[in-house]
């Protein structure tokens, strides 16, 4: 009686045990759609070596999704490479497996010129004071929450650069000195990397992850979902 009693217990056990784990699981393949829809590439990278096939699987998928497109295919397989789960292995042979995509501009311009497009823009629930941000030293726009900038150039090397707010100074030893001073701060610079020509997306954070102000280059479907349904910056915010 006794044995069959114990035998049982342990049978639940096991079967609670699998039941946890495939919940655990599920809710990590759910994870992973948000991160794809965040563009969260550390934490899909990290879901590349999980101990679930399920979520091996998903954070693939998404890796594929993301590589689809011809400008975020370098940066795609430069991360998957220097992952040493299967899983990335797994991935970057998928990808190779199909041609890239042009990525559709959301709002083209008739005749405007440029071999590539970055679109910087802020999300709608983006809280805080609009800052300019300046473009590669001389485009320079206020974005809003809900507004996206359409920048044309070239490939290589670009700066963007968001002011900050000026800060109170440090009362000095100097007896005149009643505080109440404030002081310029440098701006926030980003180095933007575009390796090949066509289309980019950079979202913009008033308050970033660090309470701070944060510059991120997207991967494209998240990027061009979000620009979509965004407005232009007023000719007011120029």
């Amino acid at each position: 009686m006794n044995q069959t009693i114990s035998m049982g217990s342990v049978g639940l056990f096991v079967m609670l045990s699998l039941s946890v784990g495939s919940g655990c699981a599920g809710m990590r393949v759910r994870q992973v759609a948000a991160w794809e829809q965040e563009g969260n590439e550390s934490a899909l990278k990290a879901a590349l070596s999980d101990d679930s096939a399920d979520v091996q699987e998903a954070a693939i998928a998404a890796w594929v999704r993301y590589g689809e497109y011809d400008t975020g295919r370098p940066s795609v397989l430069a991360s998957l490479g220097s992952s040493s789960a299967e899983a990335a292995r797994q991935a970057e042979k998928r990808l190779f497996g199909q041609p890239p995509r042009a990525v559709p501009d959301p709002h083209p311009v008739s005749g405007a010129s440029g071999s590539t497009i970055l679109y910087f823009y802020r999300p709608s629930d983006d809280g805080g004071d609009a800052r300019r941000l300046t473009i590669d030293g001389s485009d320079q726009v206020l974005l809003q929450p809900g507004r996206y900038h359409r920048y044309a150039t070239g490939t290589g090397s670009h700066q963007a650069c968001i002011a900050l707010p000026d800060v109170e100074a440090p009362v000095t030893d100097d007896p005149s000195d009643g505080g109440g001073q404030l002081r310029k701060v440098a701006p926030q610079c980003s180095t933007l990397m575009t390796r090949t020509a066509g289309i980019y997306f950079v979202r913009q954070r008033t308050q970033g992850s660090k309470g701070r102000p944060e510059l991120k280059v997207m991967p494209v479907p998240p990027g061009l979902s979000a620009v979509q349904a965004l407005r232009p910056a007023e000719p007011s915010d120029r």
